[in-house]
């Protein structure tokens, strides 16, 4: 069934007879790629679709508007499949290349007109950039600085990640944002890890990008999950944070400990970058 849709398109015709089939007739191929992005080193699959087993023929594969053939295969079926190598697509191009592809069919004398076009680009691509993330501890309330510094090809213009997953680009590769807004719509605990990325686009190429950076973890700290109540005074609670806490605390403060005041008050002075003392009632 699918072949012959490929091949005919029909037509309902409404008369004073009754209902009318009519028929028409199309000899254009179709084209399809199994991917519009590829990078250097890899391979594009091209299908052909003609109307007909038109066995013994050719189909015939083209780059941008060249009249001669990239490849040609003979016809055994209804499809013919092509495989192109990066190096081909280019044809001594530079990477970062946007080619289109369109195929034809022939049998004997005959040449049908080409199919539509399908456009492969060859992406160039650069080693990641150093990436940079102030502070590693923040509060809720917070701000973090990114910092993305492209090391192969000058850039200014620049993606940041959350945990892999697009959030901002940037002109030029600095970027500044509220930790509320990043943990929006997420399901927040006291301690929160979120890991952030960054890659680049090479200035004066629209399909040069660099690789992700190596990702870096910042720890934000909700205390409106704090979940302690006390009445009494004097009592100590021990309570299991992540290493990185405990390290940061001690590189702050020389003390390996969290202080709870009496009346319940957690002290968290330590991991709040600012100047004012945090404090919050449990």
């Amino acid at each position: 069934m699918t072949k012959i849709l490929y091949s005919w398109i029909f037509t309902t015709i409404f008369g004073f007879g009754g209902v009318e089939m009519v028929s028409y007739w199309s000899d254009k191929p179709w084209i399809n790629v199994n991917s519009s992005d590829i990078e250097v080193g890899e391979q594009v699959k091209v299908l052909c679709g003609v109307p007909i087993d038109y066995t013994g023929g050719t189909c015939r594969l083209f780059l941008d508007k060249r009249k001669t053939p990239i490849k040609t295969l003979q016809t055994h079926s209804y499809v013919c499949e092509f495989l192109l190598s990066s190096a081909e697509l280019l044809k001594g191009r530079p990477v970062g290349t946007r080619t289109s592809l369109r195929c034809d069919y022939t049998l004997q004398n005959y040449v049908s007109i080409s199919s539509d076009n399908k456009a492969v680009v060859v992406w160039g691509t650069a080693e990641k950039p150093m990436f940079g993330m102030s502070p590693q501890v923040v509060m809720m309330d917070g701000s973090v600085n990114l910092n993305c510094t492209p090391t192969q090809y000058h850039s200014t213009k620049c993606r940041f990640y959350r945990d892999s997953l697009r959030q901002y680009e940037s002109i030029p590769c600095i970027h500044q944002v509220k930790v509320k807004k990043l943990m929006m719509w997420r399901k927040t605990s006291l301690f929160n890890e979120i890991n952030f990325s960054c890659d680049y686009d090479r200035d004066g190429w629209e399909y040069f990008r660099s690789e992700e950076s190596d990702p870096i973890p910042t720890l934000v700290v909700d205390p409106s999950r704090l979940q302690i109540s006390t009445n009494q005074t004097n009592v100590t609670y021990v309570c299991d944070v992540p290493a990185r806490v405990h390290d940061f605390v001690f590189s702050q403060t020389g003390s390996n400990f969290l202080s709870l005041e009496p009346g319940g008050k957690l002290v968290l002075e330590a991991i709040n970058n600012s100047t004012d003392t945090f404090s919050q009632t449990c």
